[in-house]
């Protein structure tokens, strides 16, 4: 069955961006210089994942109730300067058809959705052919009150039947306790918004910090979540339900350590709780516990982790699909991917992603300014690098990919992109100055 896959953000009054597009391909490498906005489009990303989780606005977005604390800035953060509201989109593909999601929502003077709107493919009751329509289009009350009036696709002539939907959440995550579906196009609507939710939901955004890896952690608190902190776990079900996996983590482990790495054991204490430690020598007592080891090492641990087991291990709430609802994929989000990586490992981690992409039919989207990476990417994956930068004149963020950018050809011929990068080209657009003074001199023109 195709899974729903995400194909493109749109960040359309977002922080630092206004009308900006992040594509997302298979694997996306998202670079630019300190400050250009590789951040605040990531935080794009997570708060639509979730709000995608039917949480009301205000725990999705300022933290509360919920463990992972307030996405960066809060809510007020995610409006731009001045404004009152932020704008996002996504676009979701399933087997070849695009559902295009948007939604609205304001931070002053109190959080709640003033637009939204689903489109995609629709059946008609009149036509057996299958059109894009808006599916759902939704407003909030001019008269205050906490209620977003939404007009919901029913494939029929006329107009379409409305609904009230509460405005403190998305009106896609409670369409499916709304509309019961009773014909082709009802069906047709909760599956675009079932699409829209679960490949949300299926994003995870990776964020390793190796003190919190050093402790003992429930053997049973198995599924990775983001900070890393249960890795241990982590590995002791992988090394018990799939040997072959956890095998070919020890190998990277030993290309990547400077020790000489004979195994990864998972030691047990006597309530249960489980450490991640590194066999080193021939004797069964030369043994590194997780307390011991380098930061570098256990982010390493982490990420290969994740990418081996995007599929099954990591802490997704995908939540409850509507009925007809295909399944998602995951998109795994990784920032500043070279933190605690030797350049001399990039060529091997690089290697590692389009491995796990190409076997687990997974995404996989960082940000790098790591020369080192960008020389370990293959020339083929030039056209899904997006370069982020700040506008001099308008001062907002916005992103081009590099293959798009004036004097790349030019530029790759001259060397290769990471060092490229580092001295200071393919960084942001410049404008194409032709210098004619020796072409004038020639012809006598002063």
């Amino acid at each position: 069955m195709a899974r729903a896959v995400l194909r493109e953000l749109r960040l359309t009054a977002f922080k630092s961006f206004a009308g900006a597009t992040l594509p997302l391909a298979p694997l996306t490498v998202l670079t630019g210089r300190n400050s250009s906005g590789k951040s605040n489009a990531l935080d794009g990303i997570e708060v639509l994942a979730r709000l995608a989780g039917g949480e009301d606005l205000a725990d999705a977005l300022d933290g509360r109730r919920r463990e992972g604390g307030p996405v960066r800035g809060g809510s007020r953060g995610c409006a731009p300067h001045g404004t009152t509201s932020f704008q996002l989109g996504c676009t979701v593909a399933v087997d070849g058809e695009e559902i295009v999601f948007d939604v609205e929502v304001q931070v002053e003077p109190e959080l709640r959705v003033l637009f939204e709107s689903l489109a995609g493919p629709a059946p008609s009751e009149a036509s057996p052919a299958i059109e894009r329509r808006i599916l759902l289009e939704g407003h909030a009350s001019p008269d205050g009150s906490a209620a977003v009036d939404a007009a919901v696709y029913n494939g029929k002539r006329g107009r379409n039947p409305r609904y009230s939907f509460r405005d403190s959440r998305l009106l896609i995550t409670q369409l499916p306790a709304r509309l019961v579906p009773q014909n082709t196009a009802d069906r047709a609507v909760i599956a675009a918004a079932a699409a829209v939710t679960g490949a949300l939901r299926g994003t995870f955004h990776l964020d390793p910090v190796p003190h919190l890896m050093r402790d003992y952690v429930p053997g049973r608190d198995t599924e990775l979540r983001r900070t890393g902190a249960n890795l241990s776990a982590s590995l002791g079900r992988l090394r018990q339900d799939d040997l072959g996996t956890f095998n070919r983590l020890v190998a990277l482990v030993r290309e990547v350590a400077d020790a000489q790495v004979r195994e990864l054991i998972v030691t047990e204490s006597g309530l249960g709780d489980v450490m991640l430690a590194i066999r080193e020598g021939k004797d069964r007592q030369d043994v590194t516990p997780a307390r011991e080891m380098s930061d570098g090492l256990l982010r390493f641990i982490a990420i290969a982790t994740a990418l081996l087991t995007s599929n099954r291990g990591l802490d997704i709430d995908q939540g409850l699909l509507a009925p007809g609802g295909p399944p998602a994929g995951v998109l795994l989000v990784i920032e500043e991917l070279e933190n605690g990586l030797h350049p001399s490992q990039a060529v091997r981690v690089m290697r590692l992603i389009q491995e796990t992409i190409r076997e687990l039919d997974n995404q996989v989207i960082f940000t790098t300014h790591s020369p080192a990476l960008l020389n370990a990417l293959p020339g083929s994956a030039n056209d899904d690098v997006i370069v982020c930068y700040r506008d001099v004149d308008d001062g907002y963020s916005h992103l081009d990919r590099l293959t798009d950018l004036p004097g790349y050809a030019e530029a790759m011929a001259a060397g290769r992109l990471g060092d490229l990068m580092s001295s200071g080209r393919l960084v942001r657009p410049e404008e194409r100055r032709t210098d004619f003074a020796e072409f004038n001199r020639l012809l006598g023109i002063e």
